[in-house]
Parts: C-alpha cells; structure tokens; sequence
C-alpha cells in the first residue's frame, strides 16, 4: 500500500465492543494505517462491555483510549425526562460526536486543519437505508470516516473472528448486542428483561432506578419517554430524519431492536457504538 496523504494523517478505531467493530478495528489495524483504539464511553454502557474491549487491546496489543462524555445522564434525565425518538440527534452528539470532535482537535496542529480519520464497523447490508449511504470513505465535520467492512455480510464477520480468533464479547451470546449505550431513544421496555437474561441485573436496577426518580405527569411522560413516545410507525419515520453520521455510530438504534437482537446488533453509541 504506497503511503498517501490520508494514510499520513492521525488513524483510529473505533470499537464499541459489537462484533462488527472489533472485525473492523482488527481490519484498520492489521492491514490499514489506524495504531490507535477509540472507545466512546456514553456513561450509560455496561461494565462488562468496558472489560471486553480492554481485554481486546490487550490481545492486539494495541493501546486504547477511552474518551467518556463528561455529560451526566443522570443529571439530564433529571431535569428533561428520559431522551425519547425525537431527542436521539441530541443525545448522539452529547455522548460521542464531541468525543470525536475533541480528538480532532488534538489532531490539528497549530495554523492547520484536523487530519483524523476514524475507521467503524458500519456496513451497508444491515439495512436497506445503509445500503444507499454507507460507502468506504466519506467526510465527516473535521475528519474522514472509514468503513472498512462496509460491503461484507455478518457471516463475513463471523468468519472472520474465527479465521483470526479474535476475542469474543460474551455479550454477543447473552445480550445480542456490544451493551455501549442505553441512552433509551429508540428503546423498550423489553431492554430491561434482557439484561437481566443476560445476568445485568444491576443495570437494569439502575434504569429502574431513574425511572422512579423522574417526577413527570403522564402527558409529559409520553413527550419524553421512549417507552411512551411514538408508535411503531412515528419511531421509523423519527429515525429516517436521523442523519447519516448517527447512522455510522448508533447502527442498532431503532425500533425494531428485538430484531436486531437476533443478528447480534450493536449501537456502535458505535457502537458503537459505532458499531
């Protein structure tokens, strides 16, 4: 691969701690320029999913930083309700867009633009909207995104982590998903049996937790609250208008997550999540 301009710049990889960022990562990684792991720590993402993806650092032997928003949750579900539909841009930019923005503005010298570039898990096949947006290369607001894996089908992926053994997510099996982000825009009430199926109990106690402390009477409550928010109908036509940079970060967002369930979706939120 003959170095160019973009090859010279500041690469990274995201992982939100789904299947398809940890093949993207490892793809950015071993065959492209990123020598850098990203992880977009949303304050509402499990512990056990922060664990996964040290442990993936270290198998790559790979440093790793974490950028956590330093926006509470907790604090904003207080004082406006839970993030419904409707607020899912809001929350996007909160909990990872200015993470990025940060790291690229440390990857701007003085009297020069940023030249990051941020390599995800996207991939097109995941939706008949992706397949029109996602393409390998596409400018981001101060960086270039990556997505590597973007033409690849989920059983390239898994035979991908197992021609390369890479380290596997419990969460995959237990949860369906990577577990980065329970912002809840897109969310139901469904979210709390599964982490309890897949023995998180403890978060589901601290989603129930915030919902006992939000005083909202009940018209306000459906305004706020995904659970209550939109219909099936309303949720996709309110992800539709999402733009195509929370497309590249919060791919298992949407209504239909007890579908996403069974393909081993993720919020690379990625989720990461990016994916």
């Amino acid at each position: 691969m003959s170095e160019t301009e973009h090859e010279r710049g500041n690469h990274v990889a995201l992982i939100s701690g789904g299947m398809d960022s940890a093949v993207a990562a490892h793809v950015a990684i071993e065959d492209g320029p990123a020598d850098l792991l990203v992880y977009l720590d949303t304050g509402t993402g499990l512990d056990a999913n922060r664990e996964y993806i040290e442990e993936y650092a270290d198998t790559l032997g790979v440093q790793l930083w974490t950028l956590r928003t330093p926006e509470s949750f907790e604090e904003r579900v207080m004082e406006k309700g839970f993030p419904g539909p409707s607020r899912h841009s809001i929350m996007y930019r909160t909990l990872k867009e200015r993470q990025i923005g940060r790291l690229a503005t440390m990857s701007s010298g003085r009297g020069r633009s940023s030249d990051l570039h941020v390599w995800t898990g996207v991939r097109s096949s995941e939706s008949e909207r992706r397949m029109e947006h996602v393409e390998a290369e596409s400018d981001g607001l101060r960086w270039v995104w990556h997505a590597p894996i973007h033409d690849w089908s989920k059983e390239d992926c898994r035979e991908y982590v197992d021609e390369y053994d890479l380290p596997r997510n419990p969460l995959w099996d237990t949860l369906g998903r990577s577990g980065d982000c329970f912002c809840g825009c897109f969310g139901s009430p469904e979210e709390k049996l599964d982490l309890r199926a897949a023995g998180q109990e403890q978060h589901a106690e601290w989603i129930e937790s915030l919902e006992e402390s939000v005083d909202l009477d009940e018209k306000q409550e459906r305004e706020t609250w995904a659970w209550g928010a939109f219909d099936d109908d309303e949720r996709v036509r309110e992800r539709v208008e999402n733009d195509d940079a929370q497309m590249l970060l919060c791919s298992s967002c949407g209504p239909d997550y007890s579908d996403l369930r069974a393909d081993e979706g993720e919020c690379s939120v990625d989720t990461a999540t990016d994916r």
